[in-house]
């Protein structure tokens, strides 16, 4: 088949103590419409039985390649999955280890990225639905109002088992350093936002399993906002930890890139400013019509006051 109706797919998961679930994950990738595809797994130091499971997996010789590593962190183990999956015309999907894909999933995102002008730019990411532990339904994620640098910014909308992008996307990563990034999945908003286009699928492609260690967890509108206001003590009790906040980030990100367009410098420049300005009227006047934006009203919320009294 023509490689610009049907590229190669290479699915990027990184491995971590996931005997519970990375077989019917597995299952779920290998029953996927869009048939080429290649699964490169990084296994992050497991203790427990996965790595056995995936070496025994039917189609383990096939169509996965795995490699066992040392325990280094999420971040840094995805990242060490890009540089040997280079192909012209070729997109990457990272992958959790404890999700079910919609047989659709990749054909989707296939669909919508090689109908762009410029497919190796494009970021896809989609809705969530949310399911216990025995997949049973428990919600969907919020469709975002905002997509684009203004809320790449202060909030990540492309979960990462969801996204799905171009080459250019995969080299720039590459250019990151780990301990600059909140999260792989948030930096490569970044770079789309910046220097391609992102796609957001508002069809629910993604199983998301929530259990005890799951890294994004689903929350009713109640627990958000007492999430949010535990969280929001937080942050002002913890401001020696500057470098968690997302405004470092982005500052990283801009010094990581120099060739980022100005409007995107503008703003993070301006939130640099404001939490330096010690005139209260100033960040008074930013927070009436800010330029940064969350997709979650209650989120929003919360934004402005941390802006208002330099705690972004």
């Amino acid at each position: 088949m023509n490689n610009r109706l049907s590229p190669k797919v290479n699915i990027l998961l990184s491995t971590y103590n996931g005997e519970r679930f990375i077989i019917e994950q597995l299952d779920s990738l290998l029953n996927q419409t869009h048939a080429n595809i290649k699964i490169y797994i990084r296994d992050d130091g497991s203790t427990d039985n996965t790595v056995n499971l995936i070496r025994t997996y039917p189609d383990h010789k096939k169509l996965i390649t795995l490699s066992v590593g040392n325990n280094i962190g999420v971040i840094p183990s995805f990242l060490q999955l890009l540089p040997d999956n280079e192909g012209i015309n070729e997109l990457y999907a990272f992958c959790d280890q404890d999700d079910v894909w919609r047989p659709e999933k990749i054909s989707r995102a296939v669909e919508k990225i090689m109908g762009c002008s410029e497919p190796d730019k494009i970021l896809y990411c989609s809705r969530l639905e949310y399911v216990d532990e025995n997949l049973k339904h428990l919600g969907y994620s919020p469709l975002p109002r905002h997509i684009g640098f203004s809320n790449a910014a202060v909030e990540n909308i492309a979960t990462g088992c969801t996204v799905v992008f171009g080459e250019t996307i995969r080299k720039l990563l590459l250019k990151g350093t780990p301990s600059d990034m909140l999260m792989h999945d948030w930096w490569a908003y970044l770079i789309a936002s910046t220097f391609g286009d992102v796609i957001y699928d508002e069809f629910p492609s993604i199983q998301y399993r929530q259990h005890d260690n799951t890294v994004t967890p689903w929350e009713p509108g109640l627990v958000k906002l007492r999430n949010l206001s535990v969280g929001f003590i937080a942050r002002i009790t913890m401001q020696k930890h500057k470098g968690l906040s997302s405004l470092n980030q982005a500052i990283h990100f801009i010094e990581t890139y120099p060739d980022t367009p100005n409007d995107a410098k503008t703003i993070i420049n301006t939130l640099i400013e404001l939490r330096k300005n010690k005139k209260l009227w100033q960040r008074i006047k930013y927070v009436t019509h800010p330029e940064v934006k969350r997709t979650d009203p209650i989120e929003n919320i919360f934004l402005k006051p941390l802006i208002l009294f330099g705690w972004h």
